[in-house]
């Protein structure tokens, strides 16, 4: 089961972001027109407050190169490094995570 949450301007998706009960962020998505306005900052706050209501110690994810800088902003340091094959293109994906207070 996820919490998902979804942010809409004008009716318009321009971002979303699912947490698993243990933790992980499966999901977490903003429209390259909405970056650096505050939907990814305004997302993150709410995984974060679910996950605090929800007593759970850790978040993690999966992320790529270009979502590093903002969940390392955030707090998550990455736990591992792995190159990943997608339709015939290697990239880099990063395991991160947050451990929360309490």
């Amino acid at each position: 089961k996820y919490d998902v949450y979804v942010a809409e301007e004008d009716k318009r998706v321009v971002g979303f972001a699912e947490l698993d009960a243990h933790g992980h962020i499966d999901c977490f998505f903003v429209h390259h027109q909405w970056q650096r306005r505050g939907v990814g900052s305004r997302l993150m706050e709410r995984l974060i407050s679910r996950a605090e209501r929800k007593q759970i110690k850790r978040l993690y994810a999966e992320v790529s190169i270009t979502a590093r800088p903002f969940f390392s902003k955030r707090g998550f340091a990455v736990v591992r490094e792995k190159l990943v094959a997608r339709r015939g293109v290697v990239l880099a994906q990063f395991s991160m995570e947050r451990w929360l207070a309490g």
